[in-house]
């Protein structure tokens, strides 16, 4: 399952509570510093425009580690994520892919990947025109085996991608690292999951990676870097919900 994607203590049914703003979309629409985005149910964003897929924490082969540690958590998570993101890639055909860090659990990563799992990100690498990996704090460098280029941020239509966001901003910024969560309360129970954060400057993306978790929007670590109250647009049943 993925991380974080729903707690739910509740009988019934799969619909978000009447405090969802509309009804869920497999996508959404959005403009954030002049960039038309979409918005996607897998936690993708497609700038469409630049034909560019952005993505966030992958953190493949986070199972292995904690098998590795002794914790008795299936290493499946790699094959959930990277039959994920072939999905997003094949929906929008993107010309360019771009990963904002932490793709990989840890640098030993692909020595513990399975060999098909490593074919398969390769060849989803090649089908690109450009694939391009963001340095994150688990994954300073990227694997070679896989191909791609490497950067620490770039820059599209006026917007800074990168990993970690800044606390000063000169620019708005496209970020990961911090997993957003969004959790909505509805008569004694509650939903939550991933979800984009989408404030004045700063997009935070949602963790794409299978095992990857959750911080909630609420957070310190999240509030503290918001100029404004965020739009909140959280992934249930492969559909988008804004719930603030």
């Amino acid at each position: 399952m993925r991380g974080g994607l729903l707690h739910l203590q509740s009988p019934g049914t799969d619909a978000l509570p009447e405090r969802a703003s509309g009804a869920g979309k497999p996508a959404i629409q959005i403009e954030f510093a002049g960039l038309a985005l979409t918005l996607d149910h897998s936690g993708a964003a497609y700038a469409s425009a630049q034909g560019t897929l952005i993505v966030a924490d992958l953190h493949l082969e986070k199972g292995s580690r904690a098998a590795s540690k002794g914790r008795l958590l299936p290493a499946l998570d790699s094959r959930d994520t990277l039959l994920r993101l072939k999905r997003a890639v094949e929906a929008y055909r993107p010309e360019r892919v771009v990963c904002l860090g932490d793709s990989f659990d840890d640098n030993l990563a692909s020595e513990r990947m399975a060999d098909a799992d490593k074919d398969g990100l390769a060849s989803l690498c090649a089908s690109v025109g450009e694939w391009l990996w963001l340095s994150g704090n688990h994954d300073p460098e990227a694997p070679i085996f896989c191909g791609g280029g490497t950067a620490n941020q770039i820059e599209i239509g006026g917007a800074i991608l990168c990993h970690e966001p800044a606390a000063a901003r000169a620019s708005p910024q496209i970020v990961g690292h911090l997993h957003p969560k969004a959790s909505v309360p509805a008569g004694g129970c509650h939903f939550s999951g991933p979800c984009f954060c989408v404030s004045e400057d700063l997009l935070i993306m949602p963790a794409f990676g299978a095992y990857a978790g959750g911080l909630s929007c609420r957070s310190r670590a999240i509030r503290s870097l918001l100029k404004s109250a965020p739009k909140l647009f959280m992934l249930h049943a492969s559909k988008l919900w804004r719930v603030a």
